[in-house]
């Protein structure tokens, strides 16, 4: 795409598979481009840059900050390394797309959240799922009553990954585990649905040998009388479709988290709706970002911070009922 002088101008801290996937997607995004990318290995950002087209690279996120006049970076680092990367960029006035979680844990992503509202500048969490299209048809279906008044939803996200003690999926000084991986799609689709988190919950799961949890389940009830079954995985192959329950039909909606089909169930019928995605599913919260900060907007409304702040304390309950505590965490930083 070629861009314009209006463009958003996109800076990126991190260039693992994640980024590449965002690159794809900003490609059908009007209005915005990618002007350069940062890293820890400045060979690898280098590489990383030419092998995408992007003009500039840098070994870390102040330099490509103090040489580049960006609109907004989007920082897909290891979750410990959110924090100082994102409160860099809010420092210096430039907006933030972090990956989710926003931190680690919920004194982590306070810092963010208050230091972007001091300086009123845009920040939100890349929690794509939330900005998919086939959930306005799930949403409407919902409303009006196609299953009836809802019961249950149930969900998971879950793969089957090598155990590496460094791998960022198993290490606990890079807050690896399921939860926080993949635990957050499950946790994310059943605050959607009812609009609350839950109003009480039962975990269980497992803890392996590196200190993170592997597998959990979360058995969970919210204000109106709705039930949730949810779990995340980095060690079992678990099924990826959500469904919804209700007392007239049900909805399913195949791999949920990056979803574009879904399929109504009621009075003996079968409905298929399907809105295929013009690059990933990224494209959307980049549009969202585009044009938040078009707008001088400070938040989403989609993905406000008081959601990622709330979701944050959940997973910070859930890890304290498994018992899991990250390195950094136990000398009170």
């Amino acid at each position: 795409m070629v861009a314009e002088a209006d463009d958003i101008r996109f800076g990126m801290v991190g260039h693992g598979h994640i980024s590449g996937q965002f690159l794809s997607a900003m490609e059908v995004v009007e209005g915005a481009h990618i002007d350069a990318v940062a890293g820890r290995d400045s060979g690898r950002a280098s590489a990383f840059a030419q092998d995408r087209g992007i003009a500039a690279s840098y070994g870390s996120v102040g330099e490509m900050l103090d040489a580049e006049q960006l609109d907004a970076v989007y920082i897909c680092t290891p979750h410990p390394s959110h924090v100082e990367a994102a409160l860099a960029c809010v420092d210096a006035g430039v907006a933030v797309l972090v990956e989710k979680p926003l931190a680690p844990n919920l004194e982590g992503a306070t810092r963010i959240v208050d230091a972007a509202r001091d300086a009123g500048v845009f920040a939100m969490e890349a929690m794509w799922t939330r900005f998919l299209p086939i959930y306005e048809v799930v949403r409407r279906w919902v409303d009006d009553g196609r299953i009836g008044d809802v019961q249950l939803v149930t969900a998971a996200f879950g793969f089957a990954a090598p155990v590496m003690p460094e791998h960022r999926l198993f290490n606990p000084d890079l807050a690896g585990g399921s939860l926080l991986d993949v635990g957050v799609y499950p946790l994310t689709i059943a605050h959607w649905l009812y609009g609350s988190h839950p109003s009480e919950y039962g975990v269980v799961g497992r803890v392996g040998e590196t200190g993170v949890d592997e597998i959990v389940s979360i058995a969970a009830s919210y204000p109106g009388g709705g039930l949730a079954q949810l779990g995340c995985a980095t060690v079992a192959n678990l099924d990826f479709s959500a469904m919804i329950y209700g007392t007239a039909g049900s909805i399913e909606i195949p791999v949920f988290f990056a979803a574009d089909r879904a399929i109504l169930r009621a009075g003996g019928e079968e409905e298929v709706e399907e809105i295929p995605h013009r690059a990933n599913g990224f494209e959307y919260e980049i549009q969202e970002v585009v044009d938040g900060v078009r707008a001088g907007r400070t938040e989403s409304e989609r993905m406000p911070l008081s959601l990622t702040l709330e979701m944050a304390g959940l997973c910070d309950e859930i890890r304290g009922k498994l018992g899991v505590v990250y390195p950094f965490e136990k000398g009170g930083s």
